[in-house]
């Protein structure tokens, strides 16, 4: 499983075709289609509300003839589907695999009732909409940001257009850009600050944020300046061929929050453009958003192949009841990815343990066999034979070590082996195997490291450029949790 350019509403339909038993033998190719769109929507009484419904085929083989059907609209509900769709539904034609269409929605309230529904269905998924009737409030809405293809070390600017779609105003912006491991934030201005400098646990190249202190009015529109703009850089050492994904979230922010970047007091001031304004409103706090689903805009970047050359990491244990530690090093130049855009490899280290081990305890990265193809949930640490396939949760930085733990009884002396499998950027295979020798000789313990508990990055692995991008809304702003479905 690896991270998605894509909303946390993708995951259902997603994680239902990754996260299946691993196999000996892969399952054929199937499609999956599915459409990421709020599970709830606000709807200020007497506008209307602009929805983006992403078709998305998650499978690994093409979709044919993709058809979007609407149907069981609440009488309270106005419904309008984009030209060229017919009264319920709307034809997208083929989607290849991971592609993507996007349907332009508009919903209004029409009846009393205070919520409405309606669903929205393909061959391989359905779900319900409800619409909320809303008084008003602050409705911040960021334009989508395409796809981008770049080189290692290159970098470019990002379109960020934000509206306030709603009737309240808010008194300070801020604008969060992100980026998972191999892409860089850039926004060296003196209202911007790097996620880390905000807490140490975010990490270094996490992102930035960006407060704009300026009233941003219901019916506004602005835009980050070309002469002045955020940016994403790939990293010199990116791994590839791969698909990173960035995000970037526009966020209402209240005078507390200013402190958060008080302490930066040189440099240039970036500010926005604004491309419409209304007559003025003012308010003194940040009121919640209505709907949070379309504050974020997530893009991808998709980078060349390079070259990693992946080493396996064996053991020598002497004792009776011993732990240890084999897995992989990446020897560069650039980074191990985590998998295949297609979601049909992963970076794998294969162990087979000697015969003559009782093994008592398996790492949570490790899965029972030689022929699995990805990381199972159900089977994941469990003690079943002596050859295991395991998994690096985010492919592996150019130096780095990753290693898997196992424990048990030495009963009699034996050698087993590592193998690692990196893939197409693995281009050396003198040092893609490694030897395990156990020695059951004076009854010492052998080194190596614990064992270790859940692997919190793989439940991530779906999507954790957009659990970074919630954590760091909640930190920053003490925004909602949203909830989104498929």
């Amino acid at each position: 499983m690896r991270r998605l350019a894509l909303p946390a509403a993708l995951a259902a339909v997603a994680l239902g075709g990754l996260a299946a038993p691993a196999q000996a033998a892969p399952e054929a190719p199937q499609p999956l289609v599915g459409v990421i769109l709020p599970e709830q929507i606000a709807v200020i009484e007497g506008q209307t509300k602009t929805i983006r419904a992403e078709v998305i085929n998650a499978g690994d083989a093409p979709a044919k003839n993709v058809v979007v059907n609407f149907g069981n609209v609440d009488k309270s509900l106005a419904l309008t589907l984009p030209a060229g769709c017919a009264a319920t539904s709307c034809p997208v034609g083929d989607l290849a695999p991971q592609a993507t269409k996007v349907l332009t929605l508009k919903v209004a309230v029409t009846g009393d009732a205070l919520a409405a529904t309606f669903e929205v269905e393909t061959s391989t998924f359905s779900t319900e909409v409800t619409v909320v009737r809303s008084a008003g409030g602050v409705d911040l809405e960021i334009e989508p940001i395409a796809g981008l293809k770049l080189g290692r070390g290159q970098s470019a600017e990002l379109p960020i257009v934000v509206h306030n779609a709603g009737s309240e105003a808010v008194d300070s912006v801020g604008i969060v850009v992100l980026g998972e491991r191999g892409l860089t934030a850039l926004g060296d201005y003196r209202n911007c600050l790097d996620l880390g400098d905000i807490d140490d646990e975010l990490g270094e190249d996490a992102g930035v944020v960006c407060k704009f202190d300026e009233t941003f009015e219901p019916g506004a529109t602005f835009e980050v300046p070309a002469d002045t703009p955020l940016a994403i850089r790939v990293d010199k050492n990116a791994g590839g061929p791969y698909t990173y994904s960035g995000a970037v979230l526009a966020v209402g922010v209240n005078d507390a929050d200013a402190a958060l970047l008080a302490r930066k007091k040189t440099g240039k001031v970036l500010t926005l453009d604004a491309l419409r304004k209304t007559a003025d409103v003012t308010d003194g706090d940040a009121p919640e958003d209505i709907n949070d689903e379309d504050n974020s805009a997530f893009f991808s970047v998709k980078v060349g192949k390079s070259v990693a050359d992946i080493a396996a990491l064996g053991a020598t244990v002497d004792g009776s009841e011993v732990d240890f530690a084999v897995g992989l090093q990446n020897k560069g130049p650039t980074t191990l990815i985590p998998g295949n855009d297609d979601f049909t490899w992963f970076p794998s280290v294969r162990v087979t343990l000697p015969a003559g081990l009782r093994l008592t305890d398996v790492d949570v990265n490790c899965v029972p066999g030689s022929g699995a193809v990805e990381w199972d949930f159900e089977s994941a640490g469990t003690v079943d034979g002596l050859v295991y396939t395991c998994f690096p949760e985010y492919g592996a930085t150019v130096g780095e070590t990753v290693k898997f733990a196992f424990a048990g009884t030495i009963t009699a002396d034996g050698t087993g082996s590592v193998v690692v499998d990196g893939g197409v950027q693995d281009t050396n295979d003198a040092n893609d195997k490694a030897a395990i020798v156990l020695t059951s000789a004076s009854g010492g313990q052998g080194g190596g490291l614990p064992v270790t508990g859940a692997p919190a990055g793989w439940v991530a692995l779906g999507g954790a450029v957009l659990l970074l991008a919630g954590a760091v809304a909640v930190f920053v702003f003490r925004r909602r949790r949203v909830v989104t479905t498929l």
